[in-house]
């Protein structure tokens, strides 16, 4: 795997939760890892920040404004199911957030 960026690190250490950011990050690196996904420098730097807000929106018990989701209706299962496996890792989050991510991982798919 690769030594984190200055600004990967940057994003995990302003985390109120810099260690569940970390941990959230390697599950899903070994997620994409066993699943053939690999994304690029700007692609993992967009998910780091968006797991990043998953982990505060977690921690200060904040939501997401309802999702439509039809609008996800191209997005792959494959692509929700991994979303939705990341996200189980972190409490208190809506399950909407699946689909948010599930963008990351399928444009990832396309590299």
């Amino acid at each position: 795997m690769k030594q984190q960026s200055p600004n990967e690190q940057e994003i995990i250490c302003k985390n109120v939760d810099p260690d569940l950011c970390r941990t959230i990050l390697s599950y899903s690196k070994r997620l994409f890892v066993d699943n053939n996904i690999v994304m690029t420098d700007v692609q993992w730097l967009s998910f780091v920040s968006h797991v990043s807000g998953m982990v505060s929106r977690s921690t200060f018990k904040e939501s997401i404004p309802p999702i439509d989701k039809e609008i996800f209706s191209e997005v792959s299962e494959e692509s929700i199911a991994l979303a939705s496996e990341i996200c189980r890792q972190i409490n208190h989050l809506q399950d909407d957030e699946k689909y948010l991510l599930s963008i990351h991982i399928e444009t990832a798919k396309f590299n």
